[in-house]
């Protein structure tokens, strides 16, 4: 395996910096993005399991959904610098960088981003290898990245490669497609809500809405369908089957995780679209069996929670060895954005269409706007901004803020 372009390029970061820095501050906000879902959601503490019936895919989070939502991270230097990094694990994972990363994170050279990560990925092995820890270290990673960016006075994408892709197309995720080909998107993906569990009904319900979809896009748009987990080999295996006319190009998420066999097979035997996986992967590590299974013809890590950026610029680079291109889960972010302007496989950016409550004024755009920057007509637009271009002021933070945590230096 040759070596990553993230080790050749941070070995001269040091060199190429006017000033040295040393982290002396750390800030968490637990954050709840979307307020509006809270109750579909059961995010209220009390809130009671509704009836479900047997294998129903069960949606309902529970209270600790309040301990595990978005994660931003500040990091700031003795020069005045600030770097901004949303992961995950929320309250959760505030501590763990409360009570334990933040004191070896303190005093250290956001420079030495990669030593960090490695050092941290293993200080963290005691809490496991997925999950809540890595959401929290992928939000560290991404605020140090933006920290290198701004102290080189460089966009993060220009510390990896000499030729990005400063236009990026994307494609829209929701029910409302004839507004997203309307928008200017030649993609969309949808998600079909029923399951094994639903039956026959269920079944004639997933044909419909997407039947329906392809008629209100046409032929000349791409059209991808998100399961997230609710389906069977069987199941999958005979919706590709009866939906092979449509020519959609992945089924996203259709089985249960871990189940590598079950997505193997459905590579081998489907051949009308893509087989998609890994938005809940986590690390280099997660991904090398999912691509030695042979798995999915395309992997979709998400930056904010499968270890940040370096990381998984070295899982795109792991596959794309293997002619396995990588579209990042929720691309669409000033991260997401930097990391798919040098990804070794040209791909696009996922978004959410221009819904009312972005277009509209007020602090809910406003927020949205920052952390998911809106395209235009289907393209977004990359600019030369030292690191990944987000400065986002406290008040807002603090507007969406569940819990907060703050550390400082004494010394």
């Amino acid at each position: 395996m040759k070596p990553s372009i993230v080790d050749e390029r941070s070995q001269s970061f040091k060199q190429q910096a006017k000033q040295r820095h040393k982290i002396v501050g750390l800030q968490t906000w637990h954050l709840n993005l979307n307020p509006s879902a809270m109750p579909t959601l059961a995010f209220s503490e009390g809130a009671a399991v509704p009836p479900q019936p047997k294998g129903h895919h069960v949606d309902w989070r529970g209270p600790f959904a309040t301990q595990a939502g978005a994660l931003m991270v500040e990091i700031s230097t003795d020069k005045g610098l600030k770097g901004y990094g949303l992961g995950g694990g929320g309250l959760a994972g505030a501590l763990v960088i409360d009570q334990h990363l933040q004191h070896f994170l303190l005093g250290q050279d956001p420079l030495d981003v990669v030593q960090i990560w490695d050092q941290l990925y293993h200080l963290t092995s005691i809490y496991g290898r997925r999950g809540l820890v890595i959401y929290a270290l992928s939000g560290l990673d991404l605020a140090l990245w933006d920290l290198c960016g701004k102290i080189l006075d460089r966009p993060v994408y220009s510390l990896i490669t000499d030729q990005p892709r400063l236009e990026i197309p994307a494609y829209a995720t929701g029910t409302a497609v004839t507004d997203y080909a309307d928008q200017g998107f030649t993609a969309c993906k949808i998600p079909l809500r029923a399951g094994v569990a639903e039956g026959e009904l269920g079944w004639e319900k997933n044909l419909e809405t997407v039947r329906q979809a392809r008629t209100n896009l046409g032929n000349d748009l791409d059209l991808m369908v998100d399961i997230y987990l609710r389906w069977d080999v069987d199941y999958t295996l005979r919706f590709a089957g009866s939906t092979a006319d449509l020519n959609l190009k992945w089924i996203e998420e259709p089985i249960a995780l871990d189940n590598y066999q079950g997505m193997a097979k459905l590579v081998q035997a489907v051949d009308s679209t893509w087989i998609v996986s890994g938005e809940h992967e986590f690390t280099r590590y997660g991904f090398r069996e999912l691509l030695r299974c042979k798995a999915a013809d395309m992997i979709q890590p998400d930056i904010s929670w499968a270890g940040g950026f370096g990381e998984c610029l070295r899982i795109a680079e792991e596959a794309a060895e293997l002619q396995i291109p990588t579209w990042l889960h929720q691309a669409g972010t000033p991260w997401g954005l930097h990391l798919t302007a040098c990804l070794p496989l040209p791909s696009m950016a996922e978004t959410f269409g221009l819904a009312t409550s972005v277009v509209d004024h007020g602090t809910e755009s406003e927020i949205y706007n920052k952390l998911r920057p809106v395209p235009t007509e289907g393209v977004f637009h990359l600019d030369g901004k030292p690191g990944f271009g987000l400065e986002i002021s406290t008040d807002l933070l603090d507007a969406y803020t569940v819990d907060r945590v703050i550390v400082e230096s004494t010394g």
